[in-house]
């Protein structure tokens, strides 16, 4: 090691128009330090308010009970989008949460404030063997990452989202005789909060919305396979089963999917911005934060403390860095004040962190260790790769 990684992370070179580092995956920079990612933005279109209330008017009265159906995880999209289509386009709504064991308690109470507030119908899905085996799998799955670290599945060890939860809410609804579910980006997040970089070290990236074309999903079903293949810690059967579980639901959702529900994606036609979001579901549901972070993003997920923190300290950002810089790109803050809410949303999340490594039976130190022998090696084939030398 040539330097402390304190010290590198503090001075890496940024983007001199968003705040992308120099270690982001497939990242140049021009004469200027323009980013080649700034270079090639195109800023982002949505289909208009217009347009949203002429799909909607096509499920109004359709369904039987429920004229649409609005996931709600807890987090501030899914919380701004039911409001909206409860109070603004005034549609029979039943919302619903699928519980992986991942919600955190903010999370809770945010679904549970927006449903009174909203005076709104919410379901609960939750299989508690199905949470019981995804922890243990967790436990088994850090265990073996620990031993072979690997910066392209930190998100598959820790992401304890189940991958057959929007089949789930596909299948509810159709049950239920509910014509539609309405939800952000692919019934997900907005575009803002799609990261690139998760995948971007295979080579691999999204397009602005999430979504992979044929070819690149193919690319990453070899790529995660070689990746699990590599690690013989991973070798057991409920892990592997998860994995073809997951995969099947990845590129075969859309043959599962009930043919009499259709899906639309709320910020496909509402353009996101964050001072509307926030100041609508502040004032009209109560909607609160963490405690122990400024950032309102991934609140409700328990375990995206761990998975940030493990980016931090091995490339010296977070998916935060690529979120702010999108918000720079369209304008919503300035280059200095993303950096400095970047710096207050990257700061580690210490009391979880610590609940959430303890529940998956290792030390922290262990997890330090781990992160700091191979951050050297990672970082050098990084640098290695843009052409300059070790840091």
């Amino acid at each position: 090691m040539n330097m402390d990684y304190g010290d590198f992370f503090d001075n890496m070179i940024r983007c001199t128009r968003c705040i992308l580092p120099e270690t982001f995956p497939s990242i140049e920079f021009d004469e200027e330090g323009v980013c080649n990612y700034c270079r090639e933005y195109v800023k982002i279109e949505v289909m208009g308010e217009e347009k949203l209330w002429e799909v909607l008017s096509r499920y109004v009265g359709k369904g039987e009970k429920y004229d649409c159906l609005v996931p709600i995880s807890g987090g501030r999209d899914s919380a701004f989008t039911l409001h909206q289509i409860v109070r603004k386009y005034g549609m029979r709504t039943l919302t619903l949460t699928v519980d992986s064991g991942g919600i955190t308690s903010e999370g809770y109470r945010n679904i549970e404030w927006a449903k009174e507030k909203l005076g709104v119908d919410h379901v609960w899905i939750k299989d508690e063997s199905r949470i019981e085996s995804s922890k243990r799998n967790m436990k088994l799955k850090l265990q073996a990452w620990l031993k072979k670290p690997s910066i392209n599945t930190i998100v598959p060890v820790l992401n304890a989202g189940d991958k057959t939860m929007n089949l789930q809410i596909f299948k509810y609804a159709s049950s239920h005789g509910i014509p539609l579910v309405l939800g952000g980006n692919n019934i997900g997040n907005s575009t803002f909060e799609q990261e690139h970089f998760k995948t971007g070290y295979m080579g691999v990236f999204p397009d602005e919305r999430g979504l992979y074309s044929t070819l690149d999903r193919v690319r990453l079903l070899f790529l995660f396979a070689h990746e699990y293949l590599r690690n013989p810690h991973n070798f057991h059967w409920s892990i592997l089963r998860e994995y073809i579980e997951g995969l099947y639901v990845y590129f075969f959702e859309s043959l599962s999917k009930p043919r009499d529900v259709a899906t639309v994606g709320f910020y496909d036609y509402i353009y996101w911005n964050e001072e509307a979001v926030l100041s609508t579901i502040f004032k009209e549901l109560d909607w609160k934060g963490a405690i122990d972070t400024t950032e309102t993003w991934r609140v409700d997920d328990v375990f995206y403390p761990l998975i940030d923190y493990m980016y931090l300290r091995l490339v010296g950002f977070t998916e935060f860095d690529e979120h702010y810089s999108k918000l720079v790109r369209e304008g919503q803050v300035s280059r200095e004040e993303a950096l400095t809410r970047c710096r207050s949303a990257n700061a580690p999340r210490l009391p979880l962190l610590k609940r959430i490594i303890e529940e998956m039976e290792v030390k922290r130190e262990e997890v330090d260790k781990v992160l700091d022998i191979y951050r050297e090696k990672l970082l050098t084939k990084i640098l290695k790769n843009k052409g300059r030398g070790s840091y």
